[in-house]
């Protein structure tokens, strides 16, 4: 085999890097692909299906979608503006490791804003907002039910939508939805706990209660309480994120001197 050769079918190796993490790779024809491939994309590494340092090989995601590298790009580079991946030059695209920081900020714009929209939902709540959000807590009870954490949070995420899109502020659910993704990967830490899913649980029948009443303040003070319980927890997981790494830090240094 020629020196060409070779170096030709090294490369289709290299290309055909698997992605057993991303099964679901059809595409719509009725939005665009980029804004599909970044959904996908960001919902497996939120979800963590993929571990943080976890490579993206980019033709490898190119061929599992069956479309061109330009929208798996464009997808790729909005998943970096969310600190969600890290893009090296050298060295190629991989997970990004949870950002403290980002986790913190998604939870200060969360308590800032979602209360003040729950407020307004309440003022315009209809019989039909009122039976997606139960149908939704329902979903929630079969996951807490049934230990099934990843349909716990997919409920609990379109609980929360139903509710801040009946607002009317589409613009601001955005801003929530954008800088709510290093908050959302700590979510999937937390959903395993029990005692939380139950009392998330709670909490929600709780604000569907005041949203049937029409009442726009009941329904802000409990979605705010919603919302601090939650952070104990998330603060609990992340300071143990944090106490895991320096022990690995202390091994990976310890390692090193003995060597």
């Amino acid at each position: 085999m020629s020196r060409v050769a070779i170096s030709e079918t090294a490369t289709q190796a290299k290309s055909e890097v698997t992605v057993d993490w991303l099964p679901d790779a059809v595409l719509r024809s009725d939005s665009p692909l980029s804004e599909q491939i970044y959904a996908r994309l960001r919902e497996v590494i939120v979800a963590g299906r993929i571990a943080p340092g976890t490579a993206l090989h980019e033709p490898s995601i190119t061929k599992q979608f069956g479309t061109s590298r330009t929208p798996v790009r464009e997808a790729l580079l909005r998943l970096r503006d969310e600190g969600l991946i890290d893009i090296k030059k050298q060295s190629g695209t991989f997970v990004a490791p949870i950002d403290p920081d980002r986790v913190v900020e998604g939870m200060i714009v969360r308590e800032s804003l979602e209360p003040r929209l729950a407020a307004m939902a309440a003022e315009k709540m209809t019989d039909r907002i009122l039976a997606d959000l139960i149908f939704e807590t329902g979903q929630m009870t079969k996951a807490v039910e049934s230990g099934n954490s990843l349909l716990f949070i997919a409920s609990d995420d379109n609980f929360h939508r139903i509710l801040l899109d009946a607002s009317g502020f589409p613009h601001i659910v955005e801003i929530i939805q954008r800088v709510n993704a290093h908050l959302d990967r700590v979510r999937y830490l937390s959903a395993s706990e029990p005692v939380r899913a139950q009392t998330a649980l709670d909490e929600h029948h709780a604000m569907i209660e005041r949203l049937r009443a029409g009442d726009a303040t009941g329904a802000a003070e409990m979605l705010l309480a919603h919302l601090e319980g939650s952070w104990v927890l998330i603060r609990e997981l992340l300071a143990q994120q944090n106490r895991s790494r320096e022990e690995a830090e202390r091994g990976k240094v310890s390692g090193e001197e003995t060597g």
